[in-house]
């Protein structure tokens, strides 16, 4: 039985400066199929999630415009705002935090990849209710290879053992909360980096929750630079 919306909630992280994407503008303004980048991420999930149940955690400098221009385009939709931290885990915090009582899932998402949809969420929901967490990936094109800090390679890994993964990332909504608490208290704040934790599956998992990667990357691609608009 495929997983119910209703029972999903879910953080869109829109706290990134943009300095890769060029020309002093925030890239979920530009422009992508004749509106803003957020539109179309907004777009996707604000049909499907209970209203009240998506947060955005965005640059408090830009916070005022990004409700305004949400709400010019879905009137009433109940989007939760708040600012974000100095750093994406901090910004999710704050949005897991503005959120309130979770139902039973807790989706994290980019808000600079507007091409997920409906059905690929449904997926990862689903792969979450069995595993306890669920995120979108494939396997590298390219050979990967680790190096050291001298840029040395140190090892050759499998290409068939790694995933590039994405967002969104579903879990079960207790155990990532207990998961960001047990973060040291100046990385849940944003205080400082921890650079081993590059994405909430790493969270996930450093507090003992199981991960499961869903086939279908794809082309769910990620807007960094102003060239990721036309690709």
């Amino acid at each position: 039985m495929s997983c119910s919306f209703d029972n999903l909630a879910m953080v869109i992280a829109a706290g990134g400066a943009s300095r890769r994407f060029g020309g002093g503008r925030d890239k979920l303004f530009a422009e992508f199929r004749g509106k803003p980048v957020l539109l179309h991420t907004l777009g996707h999930f604000l049909p499907l999630v209970p209203p009240g149940r998506i947060a955005v955690a965005a640059p408090e400098a830009l916070l005022a415009a990004m409700r305004e221009l949400c709400e010019r385009e879905f009137p009433g939709s109940g989007v939760v705002w708040c600012a974000g931290g100095a750093t994406r885990a901090a910004s999710v915090v704050r949005g897991v935090t503005a959120l309130g009582e979770l139902p039973e899932l807790i989706a994290i998402h980019d808000a600079a990849r507007p091409l997920a949809d409906a059905e690929f969420l449904r997926k990862l929901c689903d792969a979450a209710v069995e595993y306890g967490g669920a995120v979108p990936g494939d396997t590298p094109v390219d050979t990967v290879k680790t190096v050291d800090a001298s840029g040395l390679v140190t090892d050759n890994p499998v290409r068939g053992s790694l995933a590039a993964v994405g967002t969104p990332q579903v879990f079960a909504a207790q155990a990532y909360l207990r998961a960001l608490a047990a973060l040291p208290e100046a990385v849940r704040e944003g205080r400082t980096e921890a650079p081993e934790l590059t994405d909430d599956a790493a969270i996930f998992m450093r507090a003992g929750g199981r991960v499961k990667v869903v086939s279908g990357l794809g082309t769910n691609l990620k807007i960094t630079v102003a060239a990721d608009l036309d690709r």
